[in-house]
């Protein structure tokens, strides 16, 4: 069954356009050994490692935390029941070929996590993403205007007043003075005695 049905059927389902009993079967019958549901999520800055007692493995092999040499392979709630938990993790540092874990300093571990969030969030906003919101009618003119439009630099939104303001001087003449903000310039004119 290919993708698009499922989805189809699924989002069909969540307006409701099914009955709730129905929902239930037909997501039964679409269930195959070969095809799980993905969820996606927004991307929540970088994971921490794998530790204690969520390591989903029996045997590791433990990097010495002196020497940074490899010893033989030992259970893991040896390794475990070995270590104060308080002040020390167990880090699941690879899966491949065999799971090797190292002892580290919680407040170490957790100030290092922290630091890499922080530089996440900080490039995560210095390349933040634009929208656009379009529909399927939308003209190509349009669409075009859309993608090119931008604010003006501030030179730029002075010339575009003053060219108004000449334009304006054979009909009124400027009363008040100009309030120019970030994006708007407010220009109040009289109309010239005739």
């Amino acid at each position: 069954m290919s993708t698009s049905t499922v989805f189809r059927t699924s989002t069909l389902s969540c307006h409701r356009i099914l009955h709730p009993c129905y929902k239930v079967e037909m997501l039964k019958s679409l269930w195959s050994p070969n095809f799980s549901f993905v969820r996606t999520y927004a991307s929540a800055g970088p994971a921490r490692r794998t530790g204690d007692d969520k390591i989903p493995f029996r045997v590791v092999r433990l990097v010495h935390p002196e020497t940074g040499k490899l010893e033989p392979p030992t259970r893991l709630s040896d390794v475990l029941e070995s270590v104060d938990l308080k002040a020390f993790r167990v880090e699941l540092v690879t899966e491949e070929p065999e799971p090797i874990v190292k002892i580290v300093d919680r407040r170490d571990s957790y100030q290092k996590w922290k630091e890499q969030k922080k530089a996440f969030r900080k490039s995560a906003k210095a390349g933040e993403q634009k929208e656009i919101q379009i529909t399927w009618g939308v003209d190509d003119g349009d669409l075009k205007h859309k993608i090119t439009k931008k604010l003006p630099k501030p030179d730029e939104m002075a010339a575009r007043v003053s060219e108004i303001a000449s334009m304006l001087l054979d009909i009124a003449k400027e009363w008040k003075a100009r309030d120019v903000q970030k994006t708007t310039a407010v220009m109040s004119f009289q109309k010239n005695p005739s």
